[in-house]
């Protein structure tokens, strides 16, 4: 059996002229009432937004908590003796740190380090007692890897000379000593337990807004930590990687390498667990704040659009007895969604850049809040993501459509006698 062009042709011209008919109507219904409609775009753009910049405000919190927690003095990653983290036993250190240091300078992701002796002392001043954790550290290789220089307040950095000790601000308060004050500090020597005791000459004070780094903590020279420990090693010896994420990346040969029967190598993540954990969860705040702002936008699509239908309602109901299909109109409410959904993204992600610029521009300031015992002392700058903006500009145009469905569905199935009967 032939189908001849001259019967095809008008076929496909009526089809096209429904569909451009259908749009049309579409395009003029979401204007019909222009305040309701108003109101809807805004309620979806602003949802829109608010996720966003949740997105962007969560990234930022995690870059700026991970910068305060490595970059200020852990490192992004440290170096021990094994059992050492564990039992804080001033007698397992690295014996041999020479070797290391010749090992480190070959890896080209490690951008410094910083070896350090670790003790716990007794602080006397003249006027008081104050036990602290003593650091015994190179000056000029731990200004690479913290912010220790930075954080100077008063006095000088230390210098490399012998009876230059730095105190934080609130430690020195407590012994009521100042600059160029006199400082006895009184410590166990490794093998053995015997006291060994040091006069130390406050050179400077330090703040690094943390409580507990403040008043804890005092620095000295690397080579005098040592003799005031009877050792020739070090404790620790902290990392500054070229990539803040090649802490993650377990599969670098540097950390297989590195460790060995009697030295671990761990990452920040594996030395802080409890802000590694913290940090993931915050990550689900943006899905719980999504959820929350699309079920709001499904429910005030989904009470415009019943509206919207019960206003046309004989309306929809001529259409149908004068031939107009069930599936047009659903087409026609979806079309309508639709239109609705693509002016509500486009504002949703203008207002979501204005208000993500301006964040990651000024910054959010959160001094002095504490979340894990981490002190926020730094503005949260917000970072955008543009595969967010994609992906949530998606998302909001699907849930908008999923909206429409059973207003959609209610048009189709309108009888016309009934429907011509009922006005609002």
């Amino acid at each position: 059996m032939m189908i001849h062009k001259a019967e095809v042709l008008p076929a496909i011209s009526n089809k096209v002229n429904n569909t451009d008919i259908v749009s049309r109507l579409a395009k003029r219904s979401i204007f019909r009432n222009t305040r309701r409609t108003l109101l809807t775009v805004l309620l979806i753009s602003c949802s829109l937004a608010a996720i966003l910049f949740t997105d962007a405000f969560v990234r930022g919190m995690v870059d700026t908590m991970v910068k305060i927690s490595t970059q200020t003095f852990l490192g992004e990653g440290q170096i021990h003796q094994k059992g050492f983290r564990e039992a804080n036993d001033i007698d397992l250190y690295i014996k041999a740190p020479t070797e290391l240091y010749q090992q480190l300078d070959e890896i080209e992701e490690i951008q410094a380090y910083a070896p350090r002796v670790i003790a716990g002392a007794m602080t006397s001043s003249s006027e008081n007692v104050a036990s602290a954790i003593i650091y015994g550290v190179d000056a000029v290789k731990e200004a690479k890897v913290s912010k220790l220089k930075l954080a100077m307040t008063q006095g000088e950095y230390l210098s490399g000379v012998n009876g230059e000790i730095i105190l934080g601000e609130e430690l020195a308060d407590l012994l009521e000593i100042s600059l160029d004050d006199r400082l006895v500090v009184t410590a166990s020597e490794a093998h053995g337990g015997d006291l060994s005791q040091a006069l130390f000459r406050v050179s400077g004070l330090f703040s690094f807004n943390e409580r507990t780094m403040d008043i804890g903590m005092a620095f000295i020279n690397l080579s005098q930590g040592q003799k005031l420990l009877n050792i020739t090693g070090v404790h620790e010896v902290s990392l500054r990687l070229q990539d803040l994420n090649q802490a993650d990346d377990k599969s670098l040969v540097f950390w297989q390498s590195l460790n060995t029967k009697s030295i671990e190598t761990l990452s920040w993540q594996e030395l802080v667990p409890q802000l590694s954990s913290m940090l993931a969860m915050t990550k689900y705040s943006t899905l719980i704040v999504s959820i929350i702002m699309y079920i709001l936008v499904c429910l005030g699509l989904i009470n415009t659009m019943f509206m919207s239908i019960f206003e046309r309602q004989t309306e929809f109901g001529i259409l149908l007895a004068i031939g107009t299909r069930s599936k047009q109109l659903f087409y026609q409410i979806m079309l309508e969604g639709l239109f609705i959904g693509l002016l509500s993204v486009a504002v949703g992600l203008f207002l979501a850049f204005i208000l993500c610029y301006w964040g990651s521009l000024v910054g959010i300031d959160y001094s002095e809040l504490e979340m894990s015992g981490l002190t926020l002392n730094e503005p949260i700058y917000l970072v955008l993501d543009a595969s967010s903006f994609a992906l949530m500009g998606v998302a909001t145009l699907i849930v908008t459509l999923i909206s429409c469905l059973y207003p959609a569905l209610h048009a189709a199935r309108l009888q016309p006698s009934s429907a011509m009967r009922k006005t609002l």
